[in-house]
């Protein structure tokens, strides 16, 4: 009789864990657990302390992160992961766009990101990074790069701003406005900019002497699209930079001058399929364009139109006051989390921060991954899961190979992604087989991980039960795991999982499957076997799995087991 054994254990070689999931690391990022739940932030470990500097990014220790718009539209739940272009959807945390900080040399910098830049370290791209000036703290640096970077791109090299045009800057007071403004202004342009507050307008009139009065209106209700068109004489402006919706976007759209230019950088009525597709399409930065707008931003501080914008501080445990304060729009400037005190150097070689953060699995990028069944519906879901954590080497095994037009859009995506994914027709049951296939993962990279999802099935009651049935539903388990174990003692013997998929039809028996429930019952044997050893061993009793499966493709999703 099987006794199923239940019980936590942390898989992770060298990390010691909390009671509370919770671990000392240097590399942690910011996420949230539940969208719409902004008491559910949390710190998380990261895959960065598997990184290896490649030639298209670089380490940086982030001192201050700013949070943006689109942070807090994420985090509300009120902008769905899938409205943000390209595959970051796909990506666990798409929180974060801008830091500073310092290089592993010393260096200050400030730069963008993609995501996870509410983080204690960034791989940051060179070629949208800049030197900090002497004269500007690190926390003054981090206001600047989204700001100016969205303003130089949006009004310069998409709206060709000219000298001596009007134009319409909403929202002038948040982080793009008043970027936004300085540039407009240092063309010798009229600007006109909406406001929320009486506080926000003086704000503003401090900080640029040419503004007056007169280029301020509500943006509270859209009372401006008359004040604009009064003070235009009916003509509207050259060019606009919205960020407002609904309402007020038809009012704003109302503003624009004939052949005027109309550049959209809210996403919020975009993601809700308000009618503007004509007038906006997002196009990733190609490298010519981040050489662009990097030495836009750098003549601008060179000749001192792009500077620090106002700045409010959190701490690092402040994250949900930050993003509830940022939320009321209550802000001037940008809202910003200081995530380590900055040194009084120009240049030192940082200490590296350690974070009390979430214990998060994690793959090492400079390893191997081998998956036996990898190109079935769960393996599939492996595959996606292991890579999402890091992986980016992956041998599958599969009898039939590539199939469906799913799996060929799988594979795509990942060869996109620079994922480097072989699959094999081994058989892991025959021994010289199972050694190839674990030499040939090992010539990619060092074997960090093996994981057995094969299986067969050959239902029927024990009197009907046959030595074919048996064999076949035992091999692929039990004998393929057998040799596994054997080639990876030999071969790999430092695994950081070896991994089996089992089924609770061992745990507690299902109807007809004994065959099924015994081969399963085996491997698990040899994974206890391995434990005890030393040896990393985990076998997995799973349930039914919904929509993907041998239950789904087989017999659909009206079946009882158990």
């Amino acid at each position: 009789m099987t006794i199923p054994k239940i019980g936590f254990r942390d898989e992770t070689p060298g990390v010691g864990v909390a009671n509370d999931g919770k671990a000392e690391t240097k590399h942690a990022y910011l996420n949230i657990l539940t969208r719409g739940d902004l008491s559910s932030f949390v710190w998380v470990d990261s895959q960065l302390k598997y990184f290896r500097e490649p030639a298209d990014s670089i380490l940086c220790q982030v001192y201050y992160a700013p949070l943006n718009f689109r942070d807090v539209m994420l985090a509300s739940g009120k902008l769905p992961a899938d409205a943000i272009p390209g595959d970051l959807a796909l990506q666990d945390c798409i929180l974060g766009l801008e830091f500073s900080g310092r290089l592993e040399n010393g260096q200050r910098v400030m730069g963008l990101v993609p995501a996870k830049g509410l983080a204690t370290t960034v791989a940051a791209d060179p070629n949208f990074m800049w030197d900090v000036p002497d004269d500007w703290s690190l926390e003054e640096a981090s206001t600047m790069p989204v700001a100016y970077s969205t303003a130089y791109n949006a009004l310069i090299m998409r709206g060709h701003l000219r000298k001596g045009e009007r134009v319409l800057i909403h929202s002038g007071s948040g982080g793009v406005g008043q970027a936004a403004i300085a540039i407009a202004l240092s063309l010798g342009c009229e600007v006109l900019t909406t406001v929320g507050s009486t506080e926000k307008r003086e704000s503003l009139k401090k900080r640029f002497n040419e503004l007056q009065d007169r280029n301020f209106c509500n943006s509270r209700d859209t009372s401006f699209e008359q004040y604009i068109l009064n003070a235009t004489n009916g003509e509207g402006v050259d060019v606009i930079l919205n960020s407002l919706a609904e309402e007020k976007l038809k009012a704003t759209l109302n503003c624009l001058a004939q052949h005027g230019r109309f550049l959209e950088i809210g996403k919020y009525d975009l993601s809700n399929n308000t009618p503007l597709d004509a007038l906006f399409e997002y196009k990733s930065y190609s490298l010519q364009a981040k050489k662009e707008v990097v030495q836009l931003v750098r003549d601008g501080i060179a000749n001192g139109t792009v500077k620090p914008l106002n700045s409010i501080l959190f701490d690092s445990d402040q994250t949900e006051q930050a993003f509830r304060f940022m939320a009321s729009g209550k802000h001037i400037g940008k809202v910003v989390l200081k995530i380590r005190d900055e040194e009084p150097q120009k240049k030192i070689v940082p200490t590296p921060v350690q974070f009390k953060a979430l214990s998060r699995t994690t793959c090492n990028p400079e390893k191997s991954y081998v998956i036996i069944g990898g190109l079935g519906g769960f393996g599939f879901e492996l595959c996606q899961w292991l890579v999402e954590r890091g992986a980016r080497h992956l041998v599958l095994t599969s009898r039939s190979g590539l199939k469906t037009g799913y799996q060929k859009l799988c594979m795509n995506r990942w060869n996109k992604e620079n994922i480097n994914i072989i699959v094999s027709k081994l058989n892991a049951a025959k021994m010289d087989d199972a050694k190839a296939l674990l030499k040939m993962a090992a010539e990619i990279k060092p074997v960090a991980a093996i994981f057995n999802l094969a299986l067969v099935h050959r239902d029927a009651f024990m009197e009907n039960q046959t030595v074919e049935n048996f064999k076949e539903v035992y091999e692929p388990k039990v004998t393929s795991t057998l040799n596994l174990d054997a080639a990876s003692r030999e071969l790999c013997p430092e695994l950081d999982w070896f991994v089996c998929f089992s089924s609770v039809s061992c745990g507690r028996g299902n109807a007809g499957q004994s065959n099924y429930g015994y081969a399963n019952s085996v491997m698990e044997r040899i994974c206890e076997e391995r434990s005890k050893e030393g040896l990393s061993g985990l076998a997995i009793q799973w349930g039914a799995i919904g929509d993907v499966g041998v239950i789904e493709v087989t017999v659909g999703s009206d079946v009882v087991v158990g």
